[in-house]
C-alpha cells in the first residue's frame, strides 16, 4: 500500500534526554543468532533460532544439544538479525504538547464518540509499562517474547513512550495490545518480533506499530508481515533516524504497509527522518511528550514518536469505518494531510503530515444508505427494545457463513447473535444490547454470492 489535548501529569512528572544507541546499523549487521528450519525424522519441520555456536555444535554432533536429538536435518533460513528502536536525543527540557494540537487530535477525538466497540493496537516494542496511570486503563494481555513470559512490562522505557503517544491521539475504546520484543537496551531478533506480529494478529490487533529500525531485508519478518496484511491487519512503520534512504532499511523499505518520516513543530522534516520511495506519510517526532515508566512523563525524539500519531489516527478511523478493509482505511487516511514539500506525494513527506483537524464523523446508517447496489426492505417503526428478527430466504442456508449480518446505529456497529432455528431458510438475528429507546437503526443483510439487503427500523419510546 503506497501510495495531546494537553497531558494531565497525574503524578511526577519529568523530562528525560534518552542516551541510547538509535538505529546502530554496524550493529544490526552483526547478530549471533540464526534462524534454522530443523527436520525431525518423521519429517516434520520446526524453526527456531538459536547461537552460532549451537548450530556448528548441531552440525558436528546431532545429539550435543536436545534441540537437534531427533532432528534429520537443520538448515539455515537467515541470520537472525537485530532491529534497534527508532530514537534520538531530545534535545529540548521544554514540557509541550504541541504535536496533537498540530495534527487535530482534539477535534478528532470529539468527532467519534466513545461506542461499545474496541479497536486494538499492538505495540511491538520494549514492552509496555501497563500501571502508569495514563495506559492502565487502556491495556489487554499481551506477551514478553524476550523473556518468554505472559509479562511484557517496559524494562527500557521507549515502548511506553510509544504507547503514551497512542493513548494521547484516541479515545478509550482504543485498547492497546503490549508485545515486547525488543530488550532493556531496546534491540530485538528478527525471530521475536516476527512471534510477536503473529501473536498480534492472532490475538485480535487491527493495528500494528513498528518503532524500531534494521539495516537487513528479512524474508523470516516479511512473512510475519505478510501474515497480518492476508488478515486484514494494517501495519504502521517508523522510517528510520539515519537521515538516510529507507531503500537500506526494513520494515522501512516495506511497500504494502505505512511507512511514516518525521516531522518538527515548523513542519519541516526532522534532520534526522529517513526519506525515500516507501514513504506514506510524515507525522510529529521531535520533542514529544508521552508517558515513561514509573508514573512519569518525558521528551523524546525519533520517527518512533512519529508512527504511533499514525497508528492512534488509523485506529480511530476503524472505529469510524468498522467495515472498511486496511486498504480502504488508507486511503481514508490519506485524505487528511497536508501537504509539503513537491506537489502531492514526495519521498519526504509522502501524501503530506497526517492532520485530522477537519474529519467529520461517520453516519453509519446514512454511509450504507448512500451506497449503491442493495435491495430495501421495508421499513419498521415503534420496534420493541428487545426485538430479534428473523431472516427468511428462498433457500436454505448452509451455514451462516453464507451470510453476512451487521446491525448499525447512527454511531456504531451493534453486535449480533445469529443463529438457525427449525427451518433451514431461516436466520434469527438478536442484537445482543437492548436498543436505545426512540432510536434509528439498520440492518445490512449481504448473501454470499447473492445480494445486499438494507432494512431501516426506529424502537419505540
Amino acid at each position: 500500500m503506497k501510495t495531546f489535548f494537553k497531558i494531565v501529569i497525574i503524578s511526577l512528572s519529568i523530562i528525560v534526554s534518552p542516551s541510547m544507541a538509535f538505529g546502530n546499523t554496524d550493529k544490526q549487521e552483526q547478530t549471533d543468532r540464526v534462524i534454522v528450519e530443523i527436520t525431525d525424522l518423521e519429517g516434520k519441520k520446526d524453526i527456531k533460532s538459536i547461537t552460532w555456536q549451537e548450530f556448528e555444535s548441531m552440525k558436528q554432533s546431532k545429539s550435543s544439544f536436545s534441540i537437534s536429538a531427533t532432528a534429520s536435518t537443520v538448515e539455515i533460513i537467515e541470520p537472525d538479525y537485530i532491529r534497534s528502536i527508532d530514537l534520538v536525543n531530545a534535545a529540548s527540557q521544554e514540557l509541550s504538547n504541541w504535536a496533537t494540537e498540530r495534527i487535530g487530535i482534539p477535534n478528532l477525538k470529539s468527532q467519534i464518540p466513545l461506542t461499545s466497540n474496541n479497536i486494538t493496537v499492538a505495540i511491538i516494542d520494549s514492552g509496555v509499562d501497563y500501571t502508569h496511570p495514563l495506559l492502565e486503563n487502556r491495556m489487554v494481555s499481551g506477551y514478553d517474547f524476550v523473556d518468554n513470559d505472559t509479562d511484557p512490562m517496559d524494562e527500557h522505557y521507549h515502548g511506553t513512550h510509544v504507547a503514551g503517544i497512542v493513548a494521547e491521539s484516541t479515545n478509550e475504546n482504543i485498547k492497546i495490545m503490549p508485545v515486547r520484543a525488543l530488550d532493556e537496551e531496546g534491540n530485538g531478533y528478527d525471530s521475536n518480533i516476527a512471534k510477536g506480529i503473529y501473536y498480534a494478529v492472532d490475538h485480535g490487533a487491527s493495528v500494528i506499530n513498528m518503532s524500531f529500525q534494521g539495516a537487513n531485508y528479512s524474508t523470516f519478518l516479511a512473512n510475519a508481515i505478510n501474515y497480518a496484511l492476508d488478515h486484514d491487519v494494517l501495519l504502521v512503520a517508523s522510517s528510520g533516524n539515519d537521515s538516510s534512504n529507507t531503500d537500506n532499511y526494513y520494515p522501512a523499505s516495506e511497500r504494502d504497509i505505512i511507512v511514516v518520516s518525521a516531522t518538527n513543530k515548523y513542519d519541516n522534516l526532522a534532520s534526522f527522518s529517513n526519506t525515500g520511495n516507501s514513504i506514506d506519510l510524515a507525522a510529529p517526532g521531535v520533542e514529544i511528550l508521552s508517558s515513561i515508566p514509573g508514573s512519569k512523563y518525558g521528551v523524546a525524539s525519533g520517527t518512533s514518536m512519529a508512527a504511533p500519531f499514525v497508528s492512534g489516527i488509523v485506529a480511530m478511523l476503524k472505529i469510524d469505518n468498522p467495515t472498511s478493509t486496511s486498504e480502504e482505511l488508507e486511503l481514508i487516511l490519506k485524505t487528511h494531510v497536508d501537504d509539503r514539500g513537491a506537489l502531492y506525494w514526495d519521498p519526504l513527506y509522502g501524501e503530506g503530515i497526517v492532520n485530522v483537524s477537519s474529519f467529520k464523523h461517520v453516519n453509519l446508517i446514512q454511509k450504507a444508505l448512500n451506497s449503491t447496489g442493495y435491495v430495501s426492505l421495508p421499513s419498521y417503526g415503534n420496534v420493541r427494545l428487545d426485538k430479534e428478527w428473523t431472516i427468511n430466504f428462498d433457500r436454505s442456508i448452509v451455514d451462516k457463513s453464507t451470510v453476512e449480518v451487521n446491525l448499525y446505529a447512527v454511531d456504531q456497529v451493534i453486535p449480533v447473535q445469529v443463529s438457525f432455528n427449525s427451518n433451514p431458510k431461516q436466520l434469527i438475528v438478536k442484537g445482543l444490547d437492548l436498543y436505545k429507546p426512540n432510536s434509528n437503526y439498520l440492518l445490512d443483510i449481504k448473501v454470499k454470492n447473492g445480494k445486499r439487503y438494507l432494512m431501516e427500523f426506529k424502537t419505540e419510546s
